[in-house]
């Protein structure tokens, strides 16, 4: 087993060189497993990237074992980011050269004071322009 080692580093200096500077770092021990791609998703669709499920297949990884994944737009076109579970869907924006991170395999669509998580089921992308370019990365135990 090994550690997984994530740091993030916001930086910039202001226009009266004023530098602000953040580094996040955290450990996730017991890793056994990691899988990264690079797609291309074509325009005017949706393509499924990865899921998670009870068993383990192409593209697709078991839930309970999930603990990290990061998807990151390469291209110069904005995507949109799809998770659904059973019931709900969320979608998010990512911005060129901007990753989003997934720190669990739960989900909710609830917008009440009652939220019930759900397991991720399917995490699709669906270009906003031109065919898009992304990459993954997925670390389980």
């Amino acid at each position: 087993m090994a550690n997984l080692y994530i740091n993030i580093t916001e930086e910039i200096t202001l226009a009266n060189n004023e530098t602000q500077k953040v580094l996040t770092s955290n450990t996730i021990s017991g890793i056994n497993y990691v899988d990264t791609r690079n797609m291309n998703c074509p325009s005017g669709s949706q393509t499924k990237i990865f899921s998670l499920s009870n068993v383990p297949g192409a593209g697709q990884f078991v839930t309970s074992s999930f603990q990290y994944g990061r998807v990151t737009n390469l291209s110069t076109t904005p995507v949109k980011l799809m998770v659904s579970s059973s019931t709900t869907s969320t979608s998010f924006l990512i911005s060129s050269g901007s990753s989003f991170y997934l720190s669990t395999s739960k989900v909710t669509g609830s917008i009440n004071s009652s939220f019930t998580f759900e397991d991720i089921q399917n995490v699709f992308i669906e270009p906003s322009g031109a065919a898009a370019q992304i990459e993954y990365f997925i670390a389980t135990n």
